[in-house]
Parts: C-alpha cells; structure tokens; sequence
C-alpha cells in the first residue's frame, strides 16, 4: 500500500509539474478547434515569475516562466529565432511586423498540437517538408523542422503565446 501512495504521489507532482511549467491555461482543444491559431480572447493574467516582452513603443506579452521569447530581428525565415522550449512568446509591432520562429520535432515524435492565444488578430502560418499550411490543418503535422509565421491580419499590434505538444508517431 505504501509502494502505491509513493507512485501516486510521484504521478500527482509530475502533472503538477507539467502544467506549472506549461501555464497550467494552455490545456490543449481538439484539433481545428477554435484555439488553432484564432482565438480572439484576451492574454491570461501573467503568472508568478512570468516574463515580458516587448517591442519599441508596442504591445507587451506576458509569458509563462521557461518559454522561449522572441527577438528582433526575425523579419524573414532566415532569421528567425529557434527554440526548443514547449511555449514561445512574441509581439507583433509595429501592425506590420512579422515574426518568424523555427522548432525541430523530438525524434520518433510528431507535432500533436499548435495552440495559441492571441491579443489582436494574429494568425500563424506553419511550414514544414516544403509544404505551408494553418493550425487548424492538423492532418499536415508531420514530423522535421517547422518555420512558424507569426502577423497580423488587421497590420495592427499584437501579441501571442503559442505552445506545442508532441506525441510519438
């Protein structure tokens, strides 16, 4: 009975490990549901330790503690800025900036989810194996090297926080 408790609670600090390192609000929907890249609502509350972003004058992103944050320059595919963490946070200004960021799948893992959550109207282009294509689409997510798109649709400012999800393939 003891040997039981010590793996239920190595199971309950795992998971409560895992949502404190991922933002606890990022509970993944279904796919093409309607946090795929077009969810309208506001940014959540910034968390203890949490961390901003921001761009000259422009909007500021909160992210949660250990994401990735992005930084300028990353205006084209060429310089755009890597990272390995689950969540990775930006800011779109002036309304006509673009971000871009690069990630590579784990080996013998897929891409399983691309969730965001916006302030403005950010939307997300993926590319991968030479094919682009939205969050939503998520029949296209296969394994290899990702470059997200991250702009405005309205070429005013923005923020983001997106965060992945990787399952074995």
């Amino acid at each position: 009975m003891a040997s039981l408790r010590s793996a239920a609670a190595v199971v309950i600090t795992a998971v409560t490990a895992a949502l404190v390192a991922c933002g606890g609000d990022d509970t993944p929907t279904e796919p093409g549901g309607a946090d795929a890249g077009d969810d309208r609502s506001a940014p959540p509350a910034p968390e203890a330790g949490a961390s901003s972003s921001t761009s000259a004058g422009g909007p500021v992103v909160d992210c949660v503690l250990g994401a990735a944050i992005e930084g300028e320059p990353n205006d084209t595919a060429a310089a755009a800025n890597p990272f390995t963490e689950l969540s990775f946070c930006g800011v779109i200004s002036p309304g006509t900036d673009v971000d871009y960021a690069t990630f590579e799948t784990p080996p013998g893992q897929t891409l399983s989810y691309f969730q965001a959550v916006i302030n403005g109207k950010v939307d997300f282009e993926l590319t991968v194996a030479g094919k682009t294509f939205g969050p939503a689409d998520t029949d296209q997510f296969v394994p290899g090297k990702y470059t997200v798109k991250a702009f405005t649709t309205d070429k005013k400012p923005g923020n983001y926080r997106m965060r992945l999800q990787f399952d074995p393939k």
